[in-house]
């Protein structure tokens, strides 16, 4: 049986990476989410690092927001094995933020469709990084 719990080293939390890889990172739109990730070197603590971020500007209610976190969330943590294995396959580590796009609230099945999308194409830029 697979793992699928998400542990805390998993949580980017760190400004320096955020900054680092809001400036020098790369892209991937899947309406209504865009994730903007970094492909660096192996880490020992956690392959893949992610935080989540619900602009106030696009969902104003606190409640929805919380409700598209979550949503956001357990979709990454119920499709990331399409991306953990080929990062450990290359000795890759990443950073991933998620950012939510849409100005109205997205049912789940949308965005772990979206989900699926962003992290097999993250996978294919992992292969083709050198």
């Amino acid at each position: 049986m697979e793992n699928f719990k998400l542990y805390k080293s998993e949580k980017l939390c760190s400004h320096t990476a955020i900054d680092d890889m809001f400036a020098h990172g790369q892209s991937i739109i899947a309406y209504p989410l865009r994730a903007v990730f970094k492909i660096g070197a192996e880490r020992g603590d956690a392959p893949a690092r992610f935080f989540i971020s619900i602009p106030k500007k696009k969902v104003h209610r606190a409640v929805r927001r919380v409700l598209m976190r979550r949503r956001t969330r357990e979709a990454y943590r119920l499709n990331r094995q399409l991306l953990l294995p080929s990062l450990i396959e290359n000795g890759k580590s990443v950073d991933v933020a998620f950012i939510y796009l849409s100005t109205s609230l997205s049912d789940y099945a949308t965005i772990e469709e979206r989900m699926r999308s962003i992290l097999s194409k993250m996978a294919t830029a992992i292969h083709n990084h050198e």
